[in-house]
């Protein structure tokens, strides 16, 4: 019997991360798992999913991303502009930062906006230290507090010197 829940809860955990995958910096593909939130991958779909995901520093006058990247700077802030789609009427969307220890540094939480969209910037800055972090991303009814929440994904990120 724990084998066939074992089974069931993979199968759901797996179907729901195949609705996207991390997009890279340059446009790179989709790629299920612990570090991907989902991406536009042009199919319809009818669970809860995000689309035209950007991850980086800097946004425009709409909120949306501006410079896709993954390693950031200390002074640098980490930001993040999606759309949520399929999501119950009335749904909000939490970001929760946290470190590589899973200890959470910030969470907040918005109603989406025209088409679903949203945008969050990591509270930590201006200087953030250097490290691993992760921020989760879930939607949910806030009311009753503190209502319960469904995830759609997380993006890890690093923030240090940046390569060559």
């Amino acid at each position: 019997m724990k084998s066939l829940i074992m089974i069931l809860v993979l199968a759901v955990g797996a179907s729901a991360l195949g609705c996207g995958g991390e997009k890279k910096a340059g446009g790179g593909g989709a790629a299920a798992g612990a570090g991907g939130a989902t991406a536009d991958s042009g199919g319809g779909g009818g669970g809860p999913r995000i689309t035209k995901f950007r991850f980086g520093s800097g946004t425009d006058p709409n909120g949306i991303v501006t410079n896709e990247m993954e390693k950031f700077r200390p002074e640098e802030t980490p930001s993040v502009s999606f759309e949520v789609k399929n999501v119950p009427a009335k749904s909000q969307v939490k970001a929760v930062w946290n470190d590589s220890s899973k200890k959470k540094i910030s969470e907040e939480v918005k109603a989406p906006g025209s088409g679903g969209a949203v945008t969050f910037q990591f509270k930590g800055s201006p200087t953030v230290p250097e490290g691993d972090y992760v921020v989760e991303f879930f939607y949910g009814d806030p009311e009753p507090a503190p209502g319960k929440w469904t995830f759609l994904g997380t993006k890890s990120f690093h923030v240090g010197q940046k390569g060559p």
